[in-house]
């Protein structure tokens, strides 16, 4: 049995090409109450709007909020070669929203017009992942409205932020010996400091350096923010690798000097997603810094970070003491 959404109102003979418009107008609507980004702890209020010429049984009709993960990609595609295709898709939260008289009884909304408001409340206990979008993958939330025969998704942005371990410091070493061969002699030592591992887009980021140059050569540091996309299917992952921002030069550093007390900032990019740790989609962050040694192979430092919110950041203030 079919339930059609159509204006009550009687408008007489009318075009096709009227009636269509008339239709797409009147058709199923999901508004929500603001459409900024949702945080957990939040409610998701909003109503479905619509108008029935016949009664529809309350029993068929349903409002759930839903995450979706997806994943897909093709392998080494070839002129005559498709490639290897890997692919998953799972639900990974579907909430319902109990609608008024839906309890096994006989109920309709009867003919006419009908505002149904909806609420579901994000809880901050739950692992699950931000809203995040890209070519190999996805992860969606959205709004599932099912009236009758009639089905309408409106899709939701979602940030969870990581808070743990965000006040932590983050340290790494990397040291070079000169062989015999080589144009220059001696040692070189690097070490690099991140003061915390929690960040949130548009700070700076500094790390701290202390570059022992015990050799002939002068060299000079430079440092590069990264993300890192890891993709999972179960049977296979993909990853990609790419920088998000130039590389911010340091000072020369001549030959048998130490420097103790260096530091370079990064600028944070504003629109980079938040950090992800699930099970279908991880997006990681580190902070590259390379030491250009002239005619030898330079030596390098990752320093892994997390992207969070100014908010989680503050909210985790004390944790720095545990």
């Amino acid at each position: 049995m079919s339930y059609p959404f159509v204006s009550m109102k009687h408008h007489g003979h009318r075009s096709n090409k009227c009636s269509k418009k008339k239709q797409e107008s009147e058709e199923m609507k999901i508004i929500l109450e603001h459409n900024d980004i949702y945080l957990p702890g939040q409610y998701i209020r909003g109503a479905i709007v619509f108008n029935s010429v016949g009664e529809i049984p309350i029993n068929e009709c349903s409002v759930n909020l839903v995450c979706m993960a997806e994943v897909g990609w093709t392998d080494n595609p070839g002129i005559k070669d498709e490639g290897r295709s890997f692919h998953i898709k799972h639900k990974l939260m579907d909430v319902p929203f109990e609608l008024s008289g839906n309890n096994g009884a006989e109920s309709y909304y009867q003919l006419g017009h009908h505002e149904i408001p909806f609420e579901f409340y994000l809880p901050d206990n739950m692992n699950l992942p931000s809203s995040y979008q890209s070519r190999f993958g996805s992860i969606v939330y959205y709004i599932d409205v099912k009236m009758g025969e009639k089905i309408k998704r409106r899709d939701i942005l979602v940030e969870i932020p990581i808070q743990k371990n965000l006040w932590l410091s983050v340290g790494g070493t990397s040291e070079k010996d000169f062989g015999v061969l080589s144009f220059a002699s001696g040692r070189i030592t690097m070490q690099a400091t991140l003061r915390k591992k929690g960040y949130f887009r548009g700070e700076d980021l500094i790390v701290d350096y202390v570059i022992d140059n015990c050799s002939t050569a002068t060299v000079k540091p430079r440092v590069t923010l990264f993300q890192t996309q890891i993709y999972m299917t179960g049977e296979r992952h993909k990853t990609v690798e790419s920088s998000l921002t130039e590389a911010v030069e340091g000072d020369e550093i001549g030959a048998h000097t130490l420097v103790d007390d260096g530091n370079l900032t990064v600028a944070i990019p504003v629109d980079i997603p938040l950090s992800i740790k699930s099970e279908y989609i991880t997006l990681k962050y580190f902070l590259h810094l390379t030491l250009d040694i002239p005619l030898a192979i330079d030596i390098h430092i990752n320093l892994p970070l997390t992207i969070t919110t100014r908010a989680a950041m503050e909210n985790t203030f004390d944790d720095r003491r545990h």
